[in-house]
């Protein structure tokens, strides 16, 4: 396996095109259609039902381009089985990009967890919304959390990560949960990527997609 030494600068790219980015939003109102889910809208920090202390190190939710999870998990999967991780979703919002992994990927589980409980509230609403279709969800859970508190369980993650907070609560997260990550070889699936130096402290990376700015970083051995 290939890794980018830690001191290497990474190029953080702010030109992708009018066109791709019609793609990519033409493929999430798509998906999201065809799947009948609910919570596709952005919230910006204000409106988010958090306090204004949280509020300071916080991130508009967006859902995630859809297409960038398929790029992560083809860098993924040349590197690492599915079935032997259990997806956490990090700032999970309404689910949508859970959803996506559970429903093309085979991971163990797939499970999410927000800081914001009207959109954990979507997330549930959008889990009724898949099973009335049919799909068997006991696989998948969304929970309210706070990520500079949540304590990860003794398991091998593959924490999907798209920007849902700053730096700051980023660090505290990982720093609580570090011997966790290390000792079960967890990795980070990381879209539009603005903290991955900062990461590399705690991990390597395997492998990055520079021009969408997407990053796999493994723990551990």
């Amino acid at each position: 396996m290939k890794y980018i030494a830690k001191n290497q600068k990474l190029k953080h790219n702010n030109e992708i095109n009018d066109n791709i980015r019609k793609e990519n939003k033409e493929f999430n109102k798509q998906w999201i259609a065809n799947n009948k889910l609910i919570g596709e809208g952005i919230v910006l920090v204000d409106e988010l039902d958090v306090s204004s202390e949280v509020k300071l190190d916080a991130s508009s939710f967006m859902v995630v381009w859809l297409k960038n999870i398929e790029r992560l998990c083809e860098m993924f999967s040349s590197e690492f089985d599915y079935k032997s991780f259990s997806l956490l979703d990090i700032g999970c919002g309404s689910g949508i990009s859970t959803f996506f992994f559970h429903q093309k990927y085979d991971f163990d589980r797939c499970d999410g967890f927000d800081f914001s409980s009207s959109l954990i509230g979507l997330a549930n609403k959008n889990k009724k919304i898949i099973n009335r279709d049919g799909v068997d969800t006991s696989s998948i859970s969304f929970n309210f959390a706070d990520a500079k508190k949540i304590k990860l369980q003794d398991k091998r993650y593959a924490l999907f990560m798209f920007n849902p907070f700053g730096w700051e609560t980023m660090n505290e997260f990982i720093s609580n949960n570090i011997e966790v990550l290390q000792k079960n070889n967890s990795v980070i699936l990381y879209a539009n990527d603005i903290c991955v130096g900062n990461l590399l402290v705690f991990g390597r990376m395997v492998k990055r997609d520079d021009f969408f700015n997407l990053s796999v970083i493994a723990f551990g051995d």
